[in-house]
């Protein structure tokens, strides 16, 4: 017996022959020293109906006080801790972008919402209206630091307004030093230093001047990010570090005042493969003690687990990307909107399913044999958590759930149709998960393939191969 070689991340490659194996809704974990295996595989945070709502679509909350500000459609909306949802009246929200909505520190805070390049609104006495001072322009970006609305413009320019205030002294005014870019994005570093990400560099200033803008520069990095949207890690609750699409196609993470490369190939190429890359949104959250982060394109979604410092794929069922749209904490969970429709959704680590639909476990492992001698594969046998069935779940999807074996026996080129293995129902946990008689690989080796949809709490954590060296 042979051990079949899982992955540590997903790594698909250019073509199926240069795969490294593929995690798809799948992510490792490392498991004691004492435990049977080094690393399980576990699924990904399912998605829980937090409320539905008669809005198309969903841009983007934040929590104030014991309430969420939230956008549907071009209007606000509070929804609070029991999902009661109140619209808020006034003028509509500009645009139909992602919106960036910022809070400063009054008693009863004054509230901005940026649609980026479409304009700014504000939420005064509870109801929506436009920006009270004309000197806001159009920004493309907007955060509160010390009391402070900075705004970021497209030519480079930097607003502040007064503190704890709406109001923008024309004087408030700075552009961006380091180079000529396109300003995407003002966000906080944790020292309490002001970030500017622009198309091209990112600028980092602090101080607080008595006149002019409040900030002055003080050093710049040569990476900007993708667009307004590809920046994430510094919204309330996160905490594991900022981490942005930068301008060289990458996925990175913030040390100090540069920027450092996390991505893998497989990401970077993605990545490369969209054409109008302001579309690629970068969002995070947490779910059992782990932070993810999550890049996001029309037809594709990674997720990088910050524990690991691994990459995982993520899919939504008969979709290619994921549903859940702009994270944001609140109520002492991780929420979301949904793609397919106005509604809310809890990010939850024990939920199994999305909302109903299958949350399908795939693994595939690398390739495995005698190269350059082919193989004759007797059977398989897995290492997995067995007895996890549902005895008053929905049946047999839960009540006697099974995991589905294919075999590709070139490469990784062709997959065989999936052969169905018992998991066993709740609490039967004897008897070995098996499968014999597999054909004959080619010299290119033998891959694996394991797809588990059951709403049961399933993991991985390994397998061997019985096979024989042929010639």
């Amino acid at each position: 017996m042979t051990a079949v070689p899982f992955p540590i991340l997903s790594a698909p490659g250019r073509h199926p022959q240069a795969s490294g194996g593929r995690l798809i809704n799948v992510y490792p974990d490392q498991l004691a020293a004492t435990a049977g295996q080094q690393i399980a595989y576990w699924r990904v945070p399912g998605l829980k109906k937090f409320k539905d709502t008669s809005y198309t679509s969903f841009r983007g909350a934040l929590q104030v006080g014991n309430l969420a500000y939230a956008v549907f459609d071009d209007k606000v909306a509070t929804v609070d801790s029991s999902g009661t949802l109140s619209e808020l009246t006034g003028v509509a929200v500009p645009g139909t972008a992602p919106v960036i909505i910022a809070r400063d520190n009054s008693a009863t805070p004054n509230l901005v919402i940026v649609s980026p390049g479409d304009g700014a609104v504000a939420i005064v006495g509870g109801d929506v209206v436009d920006y009270p001072d004309a000197d806001i322009g159009q920004p493309n970006g907007v955060y509160n630091l010390k009391s402070f609305f900075i705004f970021t413009y497209g030519d480079g320019t930097i607003r502040n307004s007064d503190a704890n205030s709406l109001n923008i002294n024309t004087l408030n005014q700075a552009a961006a030093e380091y180079k000529p870019d396109t300003l995407y994005r003002p966000f906080p570093l944790p020292n309490g230093t002001l970030g500017l990400a622009g198309s091209a560099s990112t600028e980092f200033w602090g101080g607080e001047n008595d006149t002019g803008f409040i900030f002055s520069y003080i050093s710049g990095a040569d990476r900007g990010i993708v667009g307004p949207n590809a920046i994430t890690g510094f919204q309330d609750g996160f905490g594991k570090g900022i981490f942005a699409v930068t301008d060289d196609f990458t996925v990175s993470q913030l040390n100090g005042y540069s920027w450092q490369s996390i991505s893998t190939p497989d990401v970077e190429d993605d990545i490369a493969s969209v054409s109008d890359k302001t579309q690629i949104v970068v969002s995070s959250y947490i779910a059992r003690g782990r932070g993810f982060v999550v890049v996001q394109a029309p037809d594709w979604c990674w997720e990088y687990d910050t524990k690991l410092g691994s990459w995982h794929e993520r899919e939504s069922y008969l979709s290619t990307d994921w549903r859940a749209l702009y994270p944001f904490k609140a109520f002492d969970k991780w929420l979301c909107g949904d793609s397919r429709s106005g509604s809310l959704f809890e990010i939850d680590g024990p939920t199994q399913d999305e909302d109903g639909t299958p949350l399908r476990m795939r693994v595939e492992t690398g390739p495995q044999g005698a190269f350059p001698s082919v193989v004759r594969v007797n059977g398989i046998e897995l290492y997995l958590t067995k007895g996890v069935g549902v005895a008053t779940g929905s049946d047999p999807v839960q009540t006697d759930p099974e995991i589905d074996i294919s075999i590709s026996r070139d490469g990784g080129m062709t997959w065989s149709n999936p052969r169905s293995i018992k998991v066993g129902k709740q609490s039967m946990t004897a008897g070995r998960v098996r499968s014999s008689i597999w054909g004959q690989a080619d010299i290119q080796g033998v891959r694996w393939r394991f797809d588990e949809s059951s709403n049961v709490p399933f993991g991985f954590m390994g397998a061997d191969m019985q096979a024989d060296q042929l010639r």
